[in-house]
Parts: structure tokens; sequence; C-alpha cells
């Protein structure tokens, strides 16, 4: 970090990648830029969409856009957490509506938990129309559906909602270029001994409706992109996960079943079930090609 953004500090740093670019993602960023505000702090919005930024007035004086034409969300979010200047350091995704305390909550729980070095909170689905929508957040978000229960933890939420006390990001490993990784780098902070910490107050709405094909297809692209970050570092756990690749849905589906049958999704997860199979496969067609090949320009095409 250089010397004037360490003489700069702030309490919180929020930070976002895009690849959608402005306006599209203007209500996301109105939700965080209040939260930021309401914490003292500063919001981060690392853009590689390629479109023009917005203007000063739109984004507001705690905001800073920084444009990176081409780079992938896992790109951006290093970029943004290089760039951070907050004692915490919190990150969301550009679909996600955060309540004005949120970034409020974080310091808070922080300072209350000086041994952890992550703090993650709990995920609501705001994208309620479609089986698809619903199906999709089962898939990716089950783990980390509110409620939670609040105390330490073995993971937290990934990318979605957690912040990081500086030391943490440190040792952010970025893979050959290839960006950061929120899952693997807190699986790193566990390796080394860290605290992790989930407090289910802390929530975001997680509002993302894109269709049966682009759905299908973004689910593609993660689960190739996740092996390809894999790829780096195989050991035996990844080989097993390679070799199983069409057989660890079937693992991963009871799960889902098991996580949102308890937590009162049980009717909703019965009539989306093929939806979850489909997604599921999805992924696992991406993985093994990703395994095999490499993560390709998938990670381009992650939102």
């Amino acid at each position: 970090m250089s010397e004037r953004r360490a003489s700069a500090r702030v309490p919180l740093t929020i930070v976002v990648g895009t690849i959608q670019g402005w306006p599209e993602i203007a209500p996301n960023v109105a939700s965080l830029r209040a939260a930021a505000e309401a914490a003292g702090g500063e919001l981060i919005v690392a853009d590689g969409s390629g479109l023009p930024a917005p203007s000063a007035a739109d984004i507001g004086r705690v905001t800073r856009w920084i444009s990176r034409p081409g780079a992938s969300v896992f790109q951006l979010r290093q970029v943004g957490y290089a760039e951070a200047r907050g004692e915490v350091v919190a990150i969301t995704e550009d679909h996600c509506f955060v309540p004005r305390e949120w970034g409020r909550h974080f310091l808070d729980t922080h300072a209350r938990h000086p041994e952890a070095a992550a703090v993650g909170g709990s995920v609501e689905n705001a994208a309620t129309r479609h089986l698809i929508d619903w199906a999709s957040f089962f898939v990716v978000q089950a783990a980390f559906m509110a409620p939670l229960p609040t105390g330490p933890a073995e993971r937290v939420a990934g990318a979605v909602n957690v912040a990081y006390k500086r030391r943490a990001l440190d040792s952010l490993r970025v893979y050959d270029g290839m960006g950061a990784m929120d899952i693997l780098h807190q699986r790193m902070l566990r390796e080394r001994g860290e605290a992790l910490w989930v407090e289910d107050a802390i929530r975001v709405w997680h509002d993302q409706s894109l269709g049966v094909r682009a759905t299908t297809v973004i689910h593609f692209h993660a689960g190739r992109t996740m092996s390809g970050f894999n790829r780096q570092r195989m050991n035996a756990y990844h080989w097993a996960r390679a070799a199983g690749a069409f057989v660890v849905p079937l693992a991963r589906l009871g799960r889902i079943l098991a996580i949102g049958t308890r937590k009162g999704h049980g009717p909703r997860l019965a009539v989306s079930l093929p939806w979850i199979v489909w997604l599921l496969y999805s992924q696992a067609a991406g993985q093994f090609i990703g395994y095999a090949l490499g993560p390709g320009e998938s990670p381009r095409l992650v939102q």
C-alpha cells in the first residue's frame, strides 16, 4: 500500500467489482454508498465493463470509481482490495442491496471480535418471481442463506457478504493474475489458524434474475472458473473433485435440500428441484472442462 493511502486510513472500505457498469448498477451503488457514508468510510467500485464512468455528482464524494476495461470480477476485487484505505474491508456483489447500517454492523462486530480475521453475514433472496432464480439462489447461497447461527465458523459467505480486517488481506493470493478468489482466501486463513465469525444480523439481499439461458451459462462459467483457480494447486481433494465432477452434484443436492428444508423452504425446493439439478450439472460440466483445459475466458464472463 502506498504511503498516501496508509496515511489516509478510514474505518471501512466497501469494495464491489462489476462487469455491468453504469447505469446498470446505479441502484446497487446508491445502497452501498449510503452504507459507506453511515460508517464514515468509502466505497470503491472497480469496473471492467468498458462503459463510460459516472460523474462525481452521480456517485458522491465517498465513492471512487476505478475503470479496468476487460478485467474479470476476480481481478476487479483484487484492484479494490489493493486500493482500499479501510481498517476493515467489506466485499459484496454488484447485484446485491444492503441496509444503511450494513457497514456499521461490520465495524461493531469486528471490534467485538478482535480475533476474527473475517466476519461474514447471511443472504436473503430478492429475486423471487421465477423458479430458475430460486434454483440459482439455492445452488449458490444455500450454505449462507438466512438465518445462520451467530458464532465461530469454518466458512463465511464468499464475496457476497463478508468483511476482513486489513491484516487478513496482507497475504491475498492472486493466482498468476487471475485475481482474488474469496472462498479460497478464507480457506487459507483457516489453514493458518485465523478465526472466522458469522453474524446473522448482517444481511444482504441478493437480486439476480437473468433468465434460463443466461443463468445456465453463468453457472457453467462459474464452475469452469473455480476449477481454473484450483488447477494452480491441485491436491488429493481437487483430483477427487475432478474425477467425480458428475457425482459431486448429487452430494451437493442433498445438502441443499437438507439446509433449505430446515429453513422452511421445503415447498419452494420441491417445485424448483428440476432447475436445481439442471444448474448443478451445468456447473459440473464447467468444472470438468476447467480441470481438463483450464479456465479459458470463463472468469471474464462471471458476474
